[in-house]
């Protein structure tokens, strides 16, 4: 009958497992200050905590954590605690204090669980406070979490939300500042997806100070669709697509990464056919042609499986049997045709 009492106590308790913290077991050596209260520890309320160990025992807690109290539980079906309260012959602070809130933990064999009382205790020298009802139990994971390795520093490149310690592997990139011909330019747009329109991006991205409107006679993408002053048929630039500029007048330079610095991870969706792809590595990064494709690739297919050939804005090009170019110019877009079927590019994977 103990038994079938005890599995239905427990059945409503509230049991959960707190955070992961270093924590270490609380002692049930208490110092005997001559003044305490009594807190009662019914057959119910024992029953609930549902101990392991025959050894198992109830901590009182002050509230600047330390221990005033504590019990044997194990094994019993009622016994009672003693809170020790503070010894005003001395100085020292040695127990609770009047009208203090007095918390509890369970050590059962390794496992600390902090216990919510039925009755909330608050201390008061030689008073009573009966425990009736069930404790709400919640295991404390006492677990020491292992470090995540990886760059903390959110600025780098290769930041790691994830990591707990920096591993010095950060990386930090060079804004990409690519220069502007007149006449036809094949440019590569290296800002980040949540650009607010081909206008507002230039803008900010030339050099000349100009505007958009004053520099540019048309802008195209890979389809032939375009922006101009007068009319326009795109608004926005993809990242990591090129797109062919006809600069009116003087040179100058396009930089749309002066504001927010570097930007890596820049994924582009190849097709079948050709594209027009930007290379977005910075000034140090591999900008050789089949090895910065080769690891730049989704498909793993390789460079010369994947492209018959890829032509800068010059007409010069590079294929499998014959290459004119050998390096890509960071900012610059580069025409590829891929042979079958479509894969993605990112020249910032790890």
């Amino acid at each position: 009958m103990k038994k079938i009492l005890n599995l239905f106590t427990f059945a409503l308790v509230t049991i959960g497992v707190s955070n992961a913290q270093d924590c270490d077991l609380p002692s049930p050596d208490i110092l005997n200050t001559g003044a305490n209260m009594t807190v009662m520890l019914t057959p119910a309320f024992i029953g609930s905590l549902n101990s392991a160990s025959s050894d198992a025992y109830l901590v009182a807690i002050s509230s600047d954590g330390a221990t005033v109290g504590s019990a044997t539980i194990g094994d019993v079906d009622q016994t009672a605690i003693a809170v020790w309260g503070d010894d005003s012959s001395t100085d020292e602070l040695d127990g609770a204090v009047a009208n203090e809130a007095i918390t509890f933990q369970l050590v059962d064999g390794t496992d600390l669980s902090d216990v919510t009382m039925p009755s909330p205790v608050v201390y008061t020298t030689n008073s009573m406070s009966v425990q009736l009802g069930t404790a709400v139990v919640v295991l404390i994971d006492c677990s020491v979490a292992e470090d995540v390795l990886g760059c903390t520093d959110a600025g780098a490149n290769n930041f790691n939300a994830d990591a707990t310690l920096d591993d010095g592997s950060c990386a930090f990139g060079t804004a990409i500042e690519y220069q502007l011909s007149a006449g036809w330019n094949m440019v590569g747009y290296t800002g980040t997806s949540d650009n607010n329109g081909i206008v507002e991006q230039m803008d900010a991205a030339l050099g000349n100070g100009a505007g958009t409107e004053n520099t540019f006679q048309v802008i195209k993408n890979v389809s032939g669709q375009f922006w101009s002053a007068a009319f326009a048929q795109i608004s926005t630039f993809t990242p990591g697509q090129g797109y062919m500029m006809y600069v009116n007048g003087a040179t100058t330079s396009v930089n749309f990464q002066q504001t927010s610095g570097y930007i890596s991870g820049i994924e582009y969706q190849l097709s079948a056919g050709w594209n027009m792809v930007a290379f977005t590595g910075d000034v140090n990064s591999d900008n050789n042609i089949v090895s910065s494709m080769d690891d730049a690739l989704g498909n793993a297919a390789g460079t010369a499986n994947t492209f018959q050939v890829i032509k800068n804005v010059s007409g010069q090009f590079w294929s499998a049997a014959f290459a004119q170019i050998s390096t890509f110019t960071p900012g610059q877009a580069y025409m590829m045709y891929v042979n079958g079927s479509p894969t993605t590019v990112n020249f910032q994977q790890e």
